[in-house]
């Protein structure tokens, strides 16, 4: 939990964040799909394996990476990049993902992240956002739509567990 003498910064991960991301993700998961996925999956979630995996999307210059710091350690991470949908409309940006560690839910970290990633899409020539969140999900449903986020009516269903997914989209 954040104390009055805090300070919270997001900034473009560097190598060395990715480890840090990659531990309040999985505290974040932990925290908040407890009974929606399925347990030996979250006791699985290997903090190394994940950081590995964004290193090589890094430098493929598939997704870029803000995390969210607190006195130098990573309470969370934003990942955006160019949409998947190729039915998307030109100028579409995605949010892939967004979680802060639980000590730090509801202080501003996750703010200040969405900030970033649209900060970082707008600056790539996109004038909408669009992400995929667990319909089961309120909080972060909550969290995006506080921020400005839509429902699109589009429905898919996770790879993991088959659980039902929502679309929601922004204008930048």
């Amino acid at each position: 939990m954040r104390t009055p003498g805090d300070q919270l910064v997001t900034r473009l991960a560097r190598p060395g964040d990715l480890l840090g991301a990659a531990h309040a993700r999985i505290a974040s998961w932990r925290g908040a799909f407890s009974g929606l996925v399925p347990q030996d999956f979250l006791d699985a979630m290997d903090p190394a394996s994940i950081a590995a995996s964004w290193t090589e999307s890094i430098a493929a210059g598939r997704s870029r990476l803000y995390v969210a710091a607190v006195n130098d350690r990573i309470v969370g991470y934003a990942g955006v990049g160019p949409e998947r949908d190729p039915s998307a409309p030109p100028k579409t940006g995605e949010l892939y993902a967004l979680f802060v560690h639980p000590s730090h839910w509801g202080v501003g970290a996750g703010r200040a992240l969405a900030n970033a990633a649209c900060s970082d899409l707008r600056e790539a020539g996109c004038v909408n956002v669009w992400l995929w969140v667990l319909e089961a999900n309120a909080r972060a449903r909550r969290f995006y739509t506080t921020y400005g986020f839509v429902e699109t009516g589009d429905r898919t269903h996770s790879s993991l567990n088959d659980l039902p997914e929502i679309r929601l989209a922004a204008r930048l």
